[in-house]
């Protein structure tokens, strides 16, 4: 016995190992303990659980049993999915590069001086700080058929006699997009302008100098230096798109049909309103996994658009 514990005393740790024994390392992982069993209650078991149930057929209320693959299977030939990811993709997407295009234009305007730039400022920050559940009830007043203010511009001007915003399958999407739009462009333009702040003045005054326009500079210096910005906004306002339920649920939850149903809209239908715990595990399983993907993909082409620079 004697000899072994000898032989364990003899072993030496890398050197790299060390300042994990050291008195500041210890310390700091008690102190971040609290935070670490606070993210594995809230974050680390739920997903665990989701996808342990996502074997099994459950309703929430009996005991689970034991089902394997067949609700994958089951999504996998399932038309309807596919619908309503076509919808989630669309979604997220289309209205992150169109919060991208606003936010940029809206932050160049903002990076001039001119009378009254805090006020307008401050305006345009306006929609960031409104809860969801406000946005979407003052947005289907807006879509209101007969008392609406957009319909009664298009009656005013004899454009139309009034369109069914989120009344018809094809207008659903795209009117609860408008408002998500309309919500958060400003965290683009916020994010916009501070990079744009922190742009060399010197760079704008000698491409001044060298005879370029103000889209040339814009091109070549603008441009350039917000891209690692555009790639992190892009990237987490994708994922926030693709997990966001409040919106659409308020507005239009999901419908007409399923035209405005998008992938966590859906799985709370299958849990909650029929009752089907595994089957919605499953899907928010598959949804993972496409964040997840897109997630890799982006960065591993972000990286080698670098490289390649």
């Amino acid at each position: 016995m004697s000899t072994g514990l000898e032989k364990i005393r003899q072993v030496e740790l890398p050197r790299e190992y060390y300042h994990w024994l050291s008195k500041e390392s210890v310390w700091g992982w008690l102190f971040l303990l609290p935070s670490l069993l606070a993210l594995g209650i809230v974050s680390v078991y739920p997903l665990t659980r989701g996808v342990y149930l996502s074997f099994f057929e459950y309703d929430g209320i009996a005991d689970p049993e034991w089902v394997g693959l067949d609700h994958y299977a089951h999504i996998i030939g399932w038309t309807e999915f596919w619908i309503v990811m076509r919808n989630t993709l669309v979604w997220a997407f289309a209205a992150v590069v169109i919060m991208a295009l606003i936010g940029l234009g809206f932050a160049t305007m903002l990076n001039r001086e001119f009378r009254g730039r805090s006020i307008a400022t401050t305006l345009l920050l306006l929609p960031w700080a409104v809860p969801f559940i406000s946005i979407a009830l003052n947005w289907r007043l807006m879509y209101n058929f007969e008392l609406g203010p957009l319909n009664g511009f298009l009656r005013l001007t004899g454009i139309s006699e009034g369109l069914p915003w989120i009344a018809s399958s094809r207008y659903a999407l795209f009117s609860v997009m408008l408002a998500w739009v309309w919500r958060n462009f400003p965290f683009f333009m916020l994010t916009f302008l501070a990079g744009m702040k922190g742009i060399p003045g010197d760079l704008y005054e000698a491409a001044r100098v060298d005879g370029s326009s103000r889209l040339d500079s814009f091109r070549h210096i603008t441009l350039p230096f917000l891209q690692p910005i555009v790639v992190v906004m892009t990237l987490l306002m994708s994922l926030w798109s693709l997990n966001h339920f409040t919106l659409i649920y308020v507005m239009t939850s999901g419908g007409p049909g399923n035209s405005s149903m998008v992938l966590p809209v859906y799985i709370y239908e299958h849990a909650f309103h029929y009752g089907n715990m595994g089957l919605a595990s499953a899907i928010a399983v598959v949804m993972l996994l496409v964040m997840l993907t897109y997630g890799l993909i982006y960065l591993r082409l972000y990286r080698e658009d670098i490289g390649a620079k």
